[in-house]
């Protein structure tokens, strides 16, 4: 409402909640009760909403995080003062004329005499020091990115999971976003590398194989990508299913080539341009075409382990990507959000599939 528009409901008398003063402080600001209501966009689930929160700076509290948004429909004469004053900034003048009102947000309260002080040192670190946001300085998704997907195959029976993997992947289901979707689907790989070193040594005997067992427990210190390069040679044995997978690529050059070749490891597979150039000229990874440029060969390079230890580093350079937020990584952002739901988690999910095979 505007100034003039709450004067009119408080001439109106008979409100929920006694209104003393109502100015105006700046062009887009009013005060209620030496009081600034400000809507919240953005907010830390985590927070149990049935509860008041206080805001304080440097020990003083001067203001207020409260929840409305989850509350549906409030009876005007149910309102606290904090939510009454938060319909007056938010809903329109004719909104009063009915029996009450649904919050489109949840609202801080700030004390006028720290009001100044709160938009010149606070507003936009609060994502940070609250957990809840009043604004978005970049460009959000208007609907998180939608795959078009018609139809769902299950593929081999898979093997029961455990406690730990299945809370990994109800964590998966559960994100809106598509990056922290691939970690939590990522976690359930690094389970593997634990389970995988178990079983080695459940085959080994004490003391017989000691020294065997030995060398097991100091590989266990060896970089991420090389354990998970063993897994992945270890068990995805179904190579076409994974060139299927690696094909889904082709749409994605410009980030492929960012991720994999320029921020890559030059010691690692396919991170010679002009041989990416050729695989993405054919369109294609399977053997005639890997053949043809070179990168396998019917020896010592050959397809069922050229093709794992691709997709092991492809998707170790989309892991590093997503997880680590640093200068010298490729930073991805919401417009690089299909590169991961058409491409990175169909990889992913093939080869969890394959590890978890009965």
């Amino acid at each position: 409402m505007t100034l003039t528009e709450i004067q009119s409901v408080i001439d109106l008398g008979d409100l929920p909640v006694v209104i003393n003063t109502a100015v105006q402080i700046d062009a887009n600001t009013i005060c209620i009760n030496n009081l600034v209501p400000l809507n919240v966009i953005k907010i830390n689930k985590s927070y149990d909403n049935s509860n008041v929160i206080d805001l304080n700076f440097n020990g003083l509290t001067e203001g207020y995080l409260f929840f409305t948004k989850h509350k549906g429909k409030i009876d005007f004469g149910a309102m606290t003062e904090f939510e009454f004053l938060a319909f007056l900034i938010e809903a329109d003048f004719e909104d009063y004329s009915l029996d009450g009102y649904e919050f489109k947000y949840d609202y801080i309260i700030i004390k006028e005499t720290f009001w100044n002080t709160y938009i010149t040192d606070y507003e936009k670190t609060s994502p940070l020091w609250g957990g809840f946001s009043h604004k978005l300085n970049f460009a959000e998704p208007v609907s998180k990115y939608l795959n078009n997907v018609l139809e769902i195959e299950a593929g081999d029976k898979l093997k029961d999971l455990d406690n730990y993997s299945y809370e990994s992947t109800i964590r998966a289901i559960e994100q809106p976003y598509a990056f922290e979707r691939f970690l939590k689907l990522y976690h359930l790989l690094e389970l593997q590398f634990d389970y995988y070193l178990i079983e080695k040594i459940k085959n080994l005997q004490v003391p017989n194989d000691s020294n065997e067992i030995g060398k097991l427990l100091n590989g266990y210190s060896r970089v991420e990508l090389d354990r998970l390069t063993e897994i992945i040679l270890n068990n995805c044995l179904d190579i076409n299913s994974l060139i299927d997978k690696l094909e889904l690529v082709f749409p994605f050059k410009n980030i492929a080539e960012d991720i994999f070749i320029k921020f890559g490891n030059n010691k690692k597979p396919l991170t010679d341009i002009t041989k990416f150039n050729q695989i993405f000229g054919l369109n294609s990874f399977s053997k005639a075409s890997l053949l043809s440029t070179g990168l396998i060969n019917n020896s010592n390079n050959k397809l069922d382990v050229f093709i794992p230890k691709l997709v092991s580093y492809w998707i170790y350079r989309i892991r590093c990507s997503v997880a680590h937020n640093k200068i010298g990584e490729y930073l991805l952002s919401w417009d690089n959000e299909n590169f991961i739901v058409e491409f990175a988690e169909p990889l992913l999910k093939e080869v969890l599939k394959q590890c978890y095979k009965k």
